[in-house]
């Protein structure tokens, strides 16, 4: 997501916050934080009820330790989202609570960009008079923008977290087992669905299509070719850099295969979120339309490798929470799944992609 979002003013910000996370917070902190005037990782932590005991110097901590997982940052940007009922002529809502976080992140040496208060319609920043209630137009501008560089949409109704992905009907799922079995008992198809060059075709074929006019066969097919784990790296890379990042892929494995050590800049080092350049955003928001389509339609062993996909991508784009839900899923199915494991201990230690510190706003 290489474009920018230009934020005229605070309200711009808490416009734009829910869909570079994927979701509406509900009472919610929200910690987005900067590197060099560029949005890295959002960060979000229960809002405390306001009746609880919850110490705000505490909880002004264990943000600041959320933060420090994240390289590179030198300022935030903090966003409340409460259901408390007040108006834009109202101070905002927990007032203490935001000073200690504030106070907190500036000992740390970081710049506060702003600290604002969101409920419903009506916005405020804690830190000087500026409120008001959200501009349509604004709100319009900023969605065109984000549009542009493939953020989530219709995020005004989604859950905090991975959104669930609903099975399709008991009728395209028997369609789809029912091919799977026929690959099962063929030999000779499941050894050409594991070569490159035969995947490679369904895969491209498959992008190009509107996932659900693929036919059950291709879905078991592309399903099938995914479980050897050359080809689902071959595919994840075709998915996420254009048609001949697949290619290198392949090269490059083969290499590693043979013994042989990888140039550097490998496409390979992208697997872990190297690389300034980022994925085509519309590219990602596609490839995600994909793989949550073929789960809906896969027999639960064979959901493995597409939710480990999916998790990438959702980390691709900045949205470590999706991702880490979607891992959940996929090592519930396989708890030993070398890929999944590997993406789960990236995000627990807070690393984001070189390139999500590229999206400004």
């Amino acid at each position: 997501m290489t474009s920018s979002v230009k934020a005229k003013r605070p309200a711009d910000f808490l416009i734009a916050l829910p869909r570079v996370m994927g979701y509406t917070p509900v009472n919610s902190i929200v910690v987005q934080t900067f590197q060099n005037r560029q949005t890295a990782a959002s960060l979000r932590v229960d809002l405390p009820p306001e009746d609880s005991r919850a110490n705000p110097r505490l909880v002004a901590d264990a943000i600041i330790r959320l933060i420090s997982r994240v390289p590179g940052v030198d300022a935030v940007l903090i966003a409340v989202y409460t259901d408390e009922a007040w108006t834009a002529e109202d101070r905002p809502p927990r007032p203490q609570l935001v000073e200690a976080i504030v106070t907190r992140m500036a000992s740390a040496g970081l710049g506060i960009v702003d600290a604002l208060c969101c409920s419903g319609r009506v916005w405020a920043s804690y830190l000087d008079a500026e409120r008001g209630r959200f501009d349509e137009n604004e709100k319009t501008r900023i969605d065109a923008e984000l549009d542009g560089v493939g953020a989530p949409r219709d995020v005004e109704a989604r859950a905090q977290g991975a959104p669930p992905i609903d099975e399709a009907s008991s009728a395209q799922r028997d369609e789809v087992s029912r091919a799977s079995a026929a690959i099962m008992h063929d030999a000779g198809e499941r050894e050409r669905l594991w070569e490159w060059s035969a995947a490679h075709v369904l895969w491209t074929d498959a992008i190009e299509s509107t996932p659900s006019d693929i036919p059950p066969e291709a879905v078991a097919a592309m399903l099938w070719s995914i479980r050897d784990k050359g080809v689902r790296d071959c595919v994840l890379m075709l998915m996420a850099w254009g048609d001949d990042a697949g290619d290198r892929t392949a090269a490059d494995t083969a290499m590693l295969r043979r013994g042989a050590a990888v140039p550097d800049g490998s496409i390979l080092e992208t697997f872990v979120g190297e690389g300034r350049r980022c994925p085509d955003g519309l590219r990602i928001e596609g490839a995600v339309r994909l793989l949550r389509h073929l789960i809906s339609l896969a027999p639960l062993p064979w959901q493995l490798a597409p939710f480990t996909m999916l998790a990438w991508f959702e980390w691709a784009r900045g949205q470590g929470s999706s991702a880490g839900d979607y891992l959940e899923q996929a090592l519930a199915i396989g708890p030993g799944y070398e890929l999944a494991r590997l993406f789960e201990q990236l995000i627990s230690t807070g690393r984001v992609p070189d390139w999500v510190g590229r999206q400004a706003v």
